[in-house]
């Protein structure tokens, strides 16, 4: 094999690789010689076909075995002789493939960065640390027996009101014609939730049992069906049940309810799930500081092929929000689709880069993710699919991209908690609206968080103010991200 570089600006590099006739010509005969033994031809005992004969039947296949096998092995050495690993796929184009001419080729690679890693015991960072108060105790226990509040049916017939429960059959038409998905029986919903059709329960407040009523709604632009997408929908809806809460009582008979002993287990077991959040909050916020501060340390070049991949899957997540809210960049004053891009194409750029570096990281520290992690995260995404187990299974089993995003996770914590480990930590005691508040955002007004929902940010916000990311994993699950650590 013969290795030229022929170009190399930045990390793209260009090689031309040249293999011999003999080399070339040697893989087909080995490879005819093989067939020989295994191919059945009428006319000719097994094994002694000879080779002419094979040649014209089958030297097309078997130089596409061989202009493969020799690709293959030919690019891996040749990168192993510069000592360059490859940051996405190489491309290779033949210039020159025949028996009896050799084979010619070129090669294009991007190539990792060379990377200086941080000293991390110089590093310093503060851990976000909250006590949970009896108070914080008491309203979560509150807020646990609302949620598992019992109801009772009306007895004497009056009006509903915001927070009862109305059970219903209903059936939508648009146009005169039934909406598919659009029915049901003994149908039950909270008045004043809106979790059915927004404004849908709202029409319906002050309905009494054995009614019927005819509700006219317009369809929302994220109705699953896009062809009645913002049409004037009407429902036909006999109320048959109107419920309304019990008295609250948290005593032992909610705690057993709840599968606990009494109501002092009951409040142990919310301390301790409180704790938790608040533990898994304060480690979020500390791996975000963690990432900034690389961040703002590193500014080395990255891979453009990786940026790219990275940014079409951002890309791709802001256009499935923007169909399912209804929303497009012409009604957006905020932001012009091409600033979009730009800040989007920012934040690709980071992901990688703090990818790359994480991925340094632990290599440099021979940090590796257990199979038998691996196997429990296979089982944990089973378990979301039940009676699909052996599917799931086969799925993780036959795709090696689908394992690497299983992996990339799994690793960047581990590589995470060994910075945390490394570095110099100290503690500082602080409120829940500072825990849970966002750091890219202004004061809050007295805003108080108290459960992980305001990490959620709308479409809307998110593309206001998309700067920094607690993780450096893609932003979706259907598309491969090329910024997932890797360890090799």
């Amino acid at each position: 094999m013969q290795l030229t570089k022929t170009n190399a600006e930045g990390l793209s590099h260009e090689y031309q690789i040249v293999v011999p006739v003999a080399e070339v010509s040697s893989r087909i005969s080995d490879r005819l010689k093989e067939l020989q033994r295994t191919v059945r031809i009428n006319g000719f005992r097994p094994g002694k076909v000879p080779i002419s004969i094979l040649r014209q039947r089958y030297v097309k296949s078997v130089m596409g075995e061989v202009l493969e096998s020799v690709v293959s092995a030919t690019s891996q050495q040749a990168l192993k002789d510069e000592g360059v690993r490859p940051a996405l796929q190489p491309q290779i184009e033949i210039k020159l493939f025949e028996e009896d001419k050799g084979l010619e080729y070129v090669m294009r690679v991007e190539v990792l960065p060379h990377i200086e890693s941080p000293d991390l015991k110089k590093l310093k960072f503060t851990r976000m640390k909250v006590d949970t108060t009896d108070e914080e105790v008491e309203s979560a226990v509150k807020r646990l027996a609302e949620r598992n509040r019992a109801f009772s049916e009306v007895k004497r017939k009056r009006k509903s009101r915001i927070g009862e429960v109305l059970v219903i059959d209903f059936n939508g038409a648009v146009d005169g014609k039934s909406l598919e998905n659009a029915r049901g029986k003994d149908f039950s919903f909270s008045l004043g939730a809106n979790n059915f059709l927004p404004g849908f329960d709202e029409k319906l407040i002050g309905a009494k049992a054995g009614e019927h009523h005819t509700v006219n709604i317009a369809l929302p632009e994220s109705y699953p069906d896009q062809s009645v997408q913002g049409k004037e929908a009407v429902f036909e809806v006999d109320v048959k049940k109107h419920l309304e809460p019990k008295e609250i009582k948290i005593d032992d008979e909610l705690a057993k309810a709840l599968g606990l002993e009494d109501l002092s287990a009951l409040k142990e077991a919310t301390r301790g799930e409180l704790e938790r959040g608040y533990n898994a909050q304060s480690r979020t916020r500390l791996k975000r500081d963690v990432l900034d501060a690389f961040a703002e340390t590193h500014d080395f070049e990255v891979p453009n092929g990786m940026v790219e991949r990275e940014f079409e899957g951002i890309w791709l997540q802001i256009e499935q929000d923007m169909k399912q809210t209804g929303t497009n960049w012409e009604e957006d004053e905020s932001q012009t689709e091409e600033e979009a891009r730009a800040e989007y194409r920012g934040i690709a750029v980071r992901r990688v880069r703090l990818a790359l570096l994480l991925s340094e990281i632990g290599r440099e520290n021979n940090i590796t993710v257990p199979q038998d992690e691996l196997t429990q995260a296979v089982m944990e995404r089973a378990r979301r699919y039940p009676g699909k187990d052996q599917e799931v299974f086969d799925y993780f089993k036959s795709d090696p991209e689908a394992i690497s995003g299983l992996h990339a996770p799994i690793f960047e914590d581990k590589v995470i908690d060994f910075i945390i480990e490394m570095s110099d930590i100290s503690e500082a005691e602080v409120t829940l609206e500072e825990l849970y508040r966002n750091p890219d955002a202004p004061e809050l007004d007295g805003q108080s968080f108290r459960n992980k929902e305001d990490a959620k940010r709308s479409r809307k916000n998110s593309k206001g103010s998309p700067k920094k990311d607690s993780s450096v994993k893609g932003t979706r699950s259907k598309e491969k991200s090329s910024s997932k650590v890797v360890s090799d």
